[in-house]
């Protein structure tokens, strides 16, 4: 995250996760459409979501996190400075595919 005090709780919100598990996949990066909640406990079909800094920077808190669809993972804009607009943009278009639970 660039500022923590984008995240919000309840909105749909697009994301970048990463993988961080190791082996073959450590690092795989989807970009999606997500609900958050600040108590991943809320319900049991929430994931654990721990969320960084840009630099990759641990914040404190665990959030909950649901997602409701893939965006595409090529964007449009320029490397580095237009990524979270691109992102933005992107998740207002209907998601590509949506994932089944």
């Amino acid at each position: 995250m660039r500022r923590p005090g984008d995240l919000k709780e309840g909105v749909e919100t697009p994301l970048v996760l990463r993988d961080l598990t190791p082996g073959r996949k450590k690092y795989a990066m989807r970009h999606v459409i997500a609900f958050l909640s600040r108590n991943p406990d809320d319900m049991p079909s929430m994931d654990r979501l721990r969320v960084r800094t840009v630099v990759g920077v641990p914040l404190p808190e665990t959030w909950g996190v649901t997602i409701l669809g893939d965006l595409p993972l090529e964007l449009p804009g320029r490397p580095y400075q237009d990524f979270y607009a691109a992102l933005s943009a992107a998740a207002k278009v209907e998601p590509e595919s949506p994932v089944k639970r």
